[in-house]
Parts: C-alpha cells; sequence; structure tokens
C-alpha cells in the first residue's frame, strides 16, 4: 500500500476519533456550542469519510506509477495537504467565528474553502487518467508518440 493512502487512511482515522469526541462533548447539555454542529459533520464527512475514500481510491484504482517518489504523485499528495489545511483552518476558523464575528475569521474560513476545493481539483486530476478507458488510453499514447 503507497505511503500516500496509508496517510490519507489514517489521518481520516484522527478525524474520526475527533469528530466522535466532538459528537460526545454536543451530547452534555452545558456544553453545546452551536459552531460545534457543523463542525462535527465537517470533521465526519471531509475528515473521515473523503480522506478514507480518496485513499483507498487512489490504491485501487489501476493506473498508478509504482514508484512512490512524490514526482509521481504529487497531485496526490497535493490533495492531501490541501484538504487537510483547509480542514484544519475551517475547525479553528468556525467556532472562533461564532464568538468573535471577526472579518480575520470569515475571509480565514473563506480560504478554508478554496483550500478544500482545490483539493477536490487536485483530487480529479490524479484520478482521472486511472479512470480513463483502455481505448482512451491508446489514443492518448499515440497522440503523444505523434507529437
Amino acid at each position: 500500500m503507497p505511503l500516500i493512502t496509508r496517510l490519507f487512511l489514517k489521518t481520516g482515522l484522527i478525524f474520526f476519533v475527533v469528530s466522535l469526541l466532538l459528537g460526545i462533548i454536543q451530547q452534555i447539555d452545558a456544553l453545546t456550542v452551536a459552531a460545534l454542529v457543523p463542525l462535527f459533520w465537517h470533521m465526519l464527512m471531509v475528515g473521515w469519510i473523503t480522506q478514507v475514500i480518496i485513499g483507498v481510491s487512489l490504491w485501487m484504482f489501476p493506473g498508478r506509477i509504482k514508484d512512490e517518489k512524490f514526482h509521481n504523485q504529487r497531485w496526490a499528495w497535493i490533495t492531501y495537504f490541501l484538504l487537510n489545511i483547509g480542514l484544519i483552518l475551517r475547525v479553528v476558523s468556525e467556532p472562533m467565528l461564532e464568538v468573535s464575528g471577526a472579518w480575520g475569521w470569515k475571509i480565514t474560513l473563506a480560504i478554508s474553502a478554496v483550500l478544500q476545493f482545490m483539493a477536490l481539483l487536485s483530487y480529479i486530476r490524479e484520478i482521472w487518467p486511472r479512470i480513463m478507458s483502455k481505448k482512451q488510453r491508446i489514443k492518448k499514447k499515440r497522440a503523444k508518440r505523434k507529437s
């Protein structure tokens, strides 16, 4: 199993545990904060489920170069860093925005959304060649040879 896959899976498990702890905290009436509800769901769905799906898909779909150097898997690594930096920024900025309402936290929250969207685009860039049909891959190879 490639390092990037293991990293996505381990990070996903960390977010799973943290989101479950956050869910338990929400059940305690004295600690209920409105900002924790969307944070819980975001960490659960993006932090855990999305990362596990990405990690497994990078491992299972064919076409991966066996050499695990950064250059050969750069879009997967870019996806990992963009997704997790965006998620961490959201985890920090969303409760702070609820507490203070300052513009700085709104900008940080917007940056987190942009980073996560860029992670989606880089994931598509990484996975798209792996899900092309065999005919499409042959056509692409022939086109490269001609140029």
